[in-house]
Formats: C-alpha cells, sequence, structure tokens
C-alpha cells in the first residue's frame, strides 16, 4: 500500500510539473496583433518603421512633425533679437523637407533635407569655402533652429538660434 502511495504521489507530482512547463511554455508571438504598415517590419513586438515613418505601428509621416509656419525671434552672435518666420514644407513624401528661414539678420536660406526624428539636419554649401548647417528640433508646436555658418576663406563662424511656434493653418 506505501509503494502505490509513493508512485501515485509521484506520477501526480510528474504529470502537475509537466503540465505547468506546458501551459507556461506556449506563449503568444507579441507580433501577432501588430500591424505594421508602410513596410514596417515586427521585433519583439514593435514595430521598425522605415526612414521617414513613426509611430506604434510605422502610422505617421516624420515630417508631420516639422511641416507648417512658425513664427519667432532669432539672435545671431551679438545681434539683438529679431522676428523672424521659418516656414518647412514638404518637398517630396513621406520625409524630403525644404526649410525656408529669413527676415531676421539672417539672409533669405532654404535648405532641402530627410526629415528625421528626433531632429533634423540640413547642411548646404553656399560658395566655395562657405558652408552653413541647420539642425532643425521640434517639441509640440514648438521648433528650434541651430543655424551655423562656417566661411573657411576667414575663419569665421556665426551661430544663430531661432525659437518660434507652429501658426494654425
Amino acid at each position: 500500500m506505501k509503494n502505490w502511495k509513493s508512485l501515485l504521489i509521484t506520477v501526480f507530482g510528474f504529470f502537475s510539473i509537466a503540465g505547468m512547463l506546458l501551459l507556461n511554455s506556449c506563449t503568444q508571438d507579441p507580433c501577432t496583433d501588430l500591424v505594421c504598415q508602410n513596410g514596417g517590419a515586427c521585433s519583439d513586438g514593435f514595430c521598425q518603421c522605415p526612414t521617414g515613418f513613426e509611430g506604434a505601428e510605422c502610422e505617421i509621416e516624420a515630417a508631420n512633425r516639422f511641416v507648417g509656419k512658425y513664427a519667432g525671434s532669432i539672435r545671431c552672435n551679438n545681434f539683438p533679437i529679431q522676428a523672424d518666420t521659418v516656414t518647412i514644407e514638404y518637398v517630396s513624401k513621406p520625409n524630403q523637407v525644404i526649410l525656408k528661414m529669413g527676415a531676421g539678420t539672417t539672409s533669405v536660406l532654404s535648405f532641402t533635407g530627410t526629415a528625421q526624428t528626433p531632429e533634423t539636419h540640413f547642411e548646404t554649401r553656399v560658395m566655395p569655402g562657405v558652408t552653413v548647417h541647420a539642425y532643425v528640433t521640434v517639441d509640440g508646436g514648438l521648433l528650434a533652429v541651430y543655424l551655423e555658418t562656417i566661411n573657411d576663406q576667414v575663419h569665421t563662424r556665426q551661430i544663430c538660434r531661432f525659437s518660434g511656434i507652429r501658426l494654425p493653418n
């Protein structure tokens, strides 16, 4: 009788442990319920978005964060602060944009580049020996532009900073 008892307890314990292991090993693939759009691929329950798209399911064009007209102020080196506007428009979807600025202490400048999150970098050669870099970040409706002009011929550098808010359409 003792042997039967031990045998039953052992068999019951074996099936209990085996059943728990079997149930716990049946985890659902985290990518089953996720639909990645615009060519995104699911990895470990998160969409890996192609360049130009963002969002939980790659449903948002990255350039949408930047496109619009902004009013604010600009300051270059030690010059006084002046009112200025910046416009960012699509060149081609999903993420090619043009940055247009001017009216403050900068001459009218335009840069074409690729909108990337969270910061977009534009580089333009104005003429031989002069390079202008523009860095743009957007946080909600606030735009910040860092503009750096480097003149290799006379070894000068001018830094301008613009900050502004998005204007309603």
